[in-house]
């Protein structure tokens, strides 16, 4: 395969359009190496790490497979780099939601509880690799070595945020402030050792609700019934969370 011109933005891929690029980012044209990532969200989001090839990538770029060794390293690189940067994309969107949402304590912890549901399901094949690191040990051993910190700062800030709104809920109010991804001290949050173990149980409660949606439970996933009913089970799920934290009242 001939190289490519820097100036060269066709690809063998017709969809791979400026209006595709910015379902991404700001950018409609961006560097290859930002297009390797967004091509990467996209085909780990369908087929999960274990399947996920970068050779596909690279024919719909019109590129050689040795670019992906230039810019990462490797193909276990390019899926540590790719989980790290799904995983912030993902906390950024539960906030987003919260931002967005009526300014009453349950519409903003119902906001957040649905966002991950949603994110999880859109983005399945990452959910396995960042629910599940033994799916991929090299790469869950990459993440560790070059993300773990800033992966653990933004899970940090999402719980202590967390921790805000279930104790919102809890004291029908809306907090003026939540902590920040640069200040999330957790000092006061973790001496109220109810809250804790409430925050704790919202969290596990959606994220088990989060993996079944989305169909990685492989013993329900061809039941067509559990199929069908899965919006109204997940929305009784939510309630339920919403009413359960309203009792201790």
């Amino acid at each position: 395969m001939a190289r490519r011109k820097l100036t060269d933005t066709s690809h063998p891929d017709a969809t791979l359009t400026d209006s595709y690029w910015l379902t991404w980012g700001d950018e409609p044209q961006p560097h290859m190496r930002q297009k390797i990532i967004y091509l990467t969200f996209d085909e780990v989001a369908k087929i999960g790490p274990g399947a996920f090839g970068v050779s596909n990538v690279c024919d719909r770029l019109g590129i050689t497979y040795p670019m992906v060794n230039h810019y990462f390293g490797g193909r276990d690189q390019l899926l540590a780099e790719g989980a790290y940067r799904a995983y912030i994309r993902y906390v950024t969107s539960l906030w987003e939601a919260v931002d967005a949402a009526p300014h009453d304590p349950v519409s903003r912890l119902e906001a957040w509880m649905r966002a991950q549901i949603k994110w999880t399901r859109e983005w399945s094949g990452w959910g396995a690799l960042l629910n599940y690191p033994v799916a991929s040990l090299m790469v869950t051993e990459i993440l560790d070595r070059n993300f773990r910190d800033e992966m653990q700062r933004y899970f940090e800030w999402n719980l202590a945020g967390l921790a805000v709104l279930v104790k919102d809920v809890l004291t029908a109010t809306v907090s003026a402030e939540r902590p920040s991804l640069d200040n999330s001290d957790r000092t006061d949050l973790l001496a109220d050792t109810e809250l804790v173990h409430l925050t704790s149980t919202v969290a596990f409660c959606t994220l088990g609700a989060s993996v079944w949606n989305a169909g990685q439970h492989l013993p329900s996933a061809k039941i067509q019934v559990a199929v069908d009913m899965a919006p109204e089970l997940v929305e009784h799920h939510i309630q339920w969370v919403i009413r359960m934290l309203q009792n201790k009242n």
